[in-house]
């Protein structure tokens, strides 16, 4: 007797989702995660405190507005290179727009 049932397209990496969300959500993971979020966050303070994330009085319309310096602090553990490494970079931040084609991420148009 043939069977009209299909497996559907895409089982195999639902399959894997549904691995990696109970693997994410496990207790461990949950304490791993939160001390990924405390390191970021005291690294984002730190930046902030020595004036790499923000800038106030460059608008001489409202100096109490920031002209933003850097989109976003980004963290990549990247597993394709075949070396394992972490990359910890400011987006559009200053060294990202000179070397790596990054752009200016105020939103006013302010640059340094």
């Amino acid at each position: 007797m043939t069977s009209n049932i299909v497996q559907h397209p895409k089982c195999g990496i639902m399959r894997e989702a549904g691995i990696e969300r109970s693997v994410s959500d496990n207790p461990e993971a949950e304490v791993l995660k939160e001390a990924i979020y405390d390191a970021v966050d005291a690294y984002v303070k730190f930046l902030d405190r020595h004036g790499l994330i923000c800038e106030y009085g460059k608008d001489p319309d409202d100096p109490d507005f920031p002209r933003l310096k850097a989109q976003a602090l980004v963290v990549t553990a990247d597993f394709g290179d075949g070396i394992g490494g972490v990359e910890i970079a400011l987006k559009d931040g200053a060294l990202d727009r000179v070397y790596g084609g990054g752009v200016n991420p105020d939103p006013s148009g302010f640059d340094a």
